[in-house]
C-alpha cells in the first residue's frame, strides 16, 4: 500500500496555527525553547550517524561471587531512539500512526501503520537512499514496514506471532526478527517460554514471514557476518537459525548452566559464528565452545570473573576480576591454541568490576558499579608501547555506567550522588586518549538516557525527576569539555542524533506528541508540539 502524504511544510510558525486551529495545547515553540540557562555558540563539525545505546552490545556484567552483590551492566538500558539517515519516527499506541519528522527542515508527516503501534525500529539498508522502519503492531499481531522517501511512504503489513515485544535487525536490513523478550513481561509464568520468533525477509515485497520456535526464554539474538545464520541465546542454549529461502532452525548447542542457573550466564557469539564465550556468575573460568559442537577450551583465571566483554570483530575479550582487582586481556586466536596465553594486569588502587568497550576498542574503561567507587581506569588496548598501559581518574560520584565514543577518545560516566550531596545526579566526561582532567556535571536530577555524535565531538545527557517534575537535557562539546543546560517542558522519552541534519532530538511525554531539536553547531533548540495534529493522511 502506498499512502500519498501532504507534508503542509511545517515550519515552526504552523505548527503553532495548526495547534491553534484545533484547541490542542501547545508547548514552547522557538529558539532556545525553555533555555534556563541557555546554550553558547557550538561550533563545530556537521555531526552524521545515530548515538545511543543498546541492542546486542557485550555481555553483560551480573557476576558475583560469596554473596558478593554484582555488577550491574547498565548501558543495554540507554537505548538508541529510533532515527534513520534523516527522519525520526514517532508511534502513537492510542491513534495507531507513526509520525515522520523530517529533522533537517522540520516537517512533519504523518501515517496510518497498525492496530496498537508499540515498539518500532530503525532499518539500515546501506546502498538505499530511502529510510525504513518497522514497527510492531501489538492490536493486531502483525508488523508495519514502512519505507520513505521525499514524497511517499509505502507501507506492507506481515503477520508476527502473539507476544512479540522486541526487535533484532540484521546488519544489511535484510532481516528483522521479532522476537519475545520475558524480560520485558511483568509476572511471566515460569511454564511460559517465549520461544516464538518472526522473521522478515525485507528482500521480499510483501515481507515474506516465518515463524520459528527456538529454546526456552530467548535474552539475545546476534547474525552471523555474512548473515547466514542467526544465532539466539536461550536458557538450554545456543539456537542456531539458518536464513536464506527456507529459514530454520538447524540445532542447539547446550551451555553450561553453573550453580546459579541460566540467569548468571554471559553468553556472546563471535561475528564469524564460529565460537561462544561463556561466562558464569561466581565461576574462575571462561568457557569457549565451537558452535559446530567439537571440544572447547577453558581459561582458568583463578578469581570470579565479573565482566566478559569482545571486541566488535571477535578477535579480543577482555574479563574483570574484582575479588584480585585484575583485568585479563587475550586474543581469541591464541587462547584456542593454548589457554594459558593471555595477559593479566593488576590495576592497584582502581574499582575493577566491569569493561566498557568503544566501537573502535584502542581503549577500555574499568569501574564498578557493585563497589559503590568514583573511580574510572582507562587501559591502552593500541599494540603500541603505550600497551596495557593504565590511568585512574577519580569522579566525585559513584559510577553506574560508561560509554565511548565510537573513535574511543572520550567517555561518558554516569554516576549516582554521593552521600552528603544535595544533587540529585551526575556526570563527567572523560578524556580517554588526552590526560587531562575529566568534565564533572552534578545536575538536579537523575540522569536518565544518553547519545553520542559518531564522530565523537558531542555528548547529549538528558535528567528525569517525575516526583519534583525536573526534567532537562545538556549538550557536552568536545574537545572543549564545554557543557550547557536546556530546561525541557515535559519528561524526556528517548534522545539521539539524526544523521545528515546535524541535530540532536530529545522526545517527550506529550499527548500529541512533543519534541525537542538542538542544532549540535550553533546549540540552538526547537521544540515541536502537537505534530500529530499537523499533518493529513491522503489515502
Amino acid at each position: 500500500m502506498a499512502v500519498k502524504l501532504t507534508p503542509s511544510r511545517l515550519g515552526l510558525a504552523a505548527l503553532i496555527g495548526a495547534c491553534l486551529t484545533v484547541g490542542a495545547s501547545c508547548g514552547a515553540t522557538g529558539d532556545d525553547a525553555g533555555n534556563e540557562d541557555g546554550f553558547g555558540g557550538f561550533g563545530g563539525s556537521n555531526v552524521a550517524g545515530t548515538g545511543g545505546f543498546g541492542g546486542n552490545g557485550g555481555s553483560g556484567g551480573s557476576g558475583g561471587s560469596g554473596g558478593d552483590p554484582p555488577e550491574e551492566e547498565r548501558e543495554g538500558s540507554f537505548r538508541a531512539p529510533v532515527a534513520t539517515t534523516r527522519y525520526v519516527w514517532s508511534a502513537n499506541t492510542e491513534s495507531g500512526r507513526v509520525a515522520l519528522i523530517d529533522a533537517e527542515r522540520l516537517d512533519v508527516r504523518v501515517v496510518e501503520a497498525g492496530f496498537q503501534p508499540t515498539v518500532i525500529a530503525a532499518v539500515s539498508r546501506p546502498g538505499d537512499d530511502r529510510d525504513v522502519a518497522v514497527v510492531l503492531n501489538s492490536g493486531s499481531w502483525d508488523a508495519t514496514v514502512l519505507t520513505a522517501t521525499p514524497d511517499l511512504v509505502e507501507a506492507e503489513t506481515s503477520k508476527i506471532h502473539p507476544g512479540a515485544n522486541a526487535w533484532a535487525l540484521s546488519p544489511t536490513g535484510r532481516w528483522v526478527v521479532a522476537w519475545s523478550d520475558f524480560r520485558e513481561v511483568m509476572n511471566p509464568d515460569p511454564v511460559e517460554g517465549y520461544q516464538d520468533l518472526t522473521l522478515l525477509d525485507l528482500d521480499s515485497s510483501p515481507p515474506k514471514a516465518t515463524r520459528l520456535s527456538v529454546g526456552f526464554r530467548p535474552t539475545r539474538l546476534s547474525f552471523a557476518e555474512d548473515e547466514s545464520e542467526l544465532y539466539v541465546v536461550t536458557e538450554p542454549g545456543i539456537s542456531v537459525v539458518e536464513l536464506g529461502d527456507a529459514p530454520g532452525v538447524a540445532g542447539l548447542l547446550a551451555l553450561p548452566t553453573g550453580a546459579v542457573g541460566p540467569l548468571g550466564r554471559d553468553v556472546t557469539v563471535t561475528p564469524s559464528g564460529e565460537y561462544a564465550l561463556v561466562r558464569q556468575e561466581g565461576e574462575e573460568t571462561i568457557d569457549i565452545l565451537p558452535l559446530s559442537g567439537a571440544p572447547g577450551v577453558t581459561l582458568e583465571l583463578g578469581a570470579p570473573v565479573t565482566d566478559l566483554d569482545m571486541t566488535e570483530d571477535g578477535a579480543r575479550g577482555i574479563a574483570a576480576l574484582r575479588a584480585t582487582s585484575e583485568v585479563v586481556v587475550f586474543e581469541l586466536s591464541r587462547v584456542l591454541a593454548n589457554p594459558t596465553d593471555f595477559h593479566r594486569i593488576a590495576l592497584e588502587g582502581a574499582a575493577v568490576g566491569s569493561v566498557s568497550l568503544p566501537a573502535t576498542p584502542r581503549r577500555a574503561m574499568v569501574y564498578s558499579t557493585a563497589l559503590q567507587s568514583d573511580k574510572l581506569t582507562i587501559l591502552d588496548l593500541t599494540l603500541t608501547l603505550n600497551y596495557l598501559s593504565h590511568r585512574t581518574v577519580e569522579l566525585k560520584a559513584p559510577i553506574f555506567a560508561a560509554l565511548g565514543t565510537d573513535d574511543a577518545e572520550y567517555g561518558v560516566a554516569l554516576m549516582s550522588p554521593p552521600q552528603g550531596s544535595q544533587k540529585a545526579g551526575a556526570f563527567a566526561v572523560v578524556p580517554l586518549a588526552a590526560t587531562t582532567a575529566p568534565r564533572i556535571v552534578a545536575t538536579d536530577a537523575p540522569v536518565h538516557q544518553v547519545a553520542l555524535a559518531p564522530d565523537g565531538t558531542r555528548a547529549v545527557v538528558t535528567t528525569r525527576d517525575d516526583a519534583f517534575k525536573r526534567y532537562g537535557v545538556h549538550l557536552a562539546r568536545m574537545p572543549s569539555l564545554q557543557v550547557d543546560h536546556l530546561t525541557l517542558a515535559s519528561a524526556p522519552l528517548s534522545v539521539g542524533v539524526v544523521p545528515s541534519a546535524g541535530r540532536a532530538f530529545v522526545s517527550q511525554q506529550h499527548p500529541e506528541g512533543r519534541i525537542t531539536f538542538i542544532d549540535l553547531d550553533t546549540g540552538s533548540a526547537r521544540t515541536l508540539t502537537g505534530f500529530e495534529l499537523g499533518s493529513r493522511v491522503v489515502q
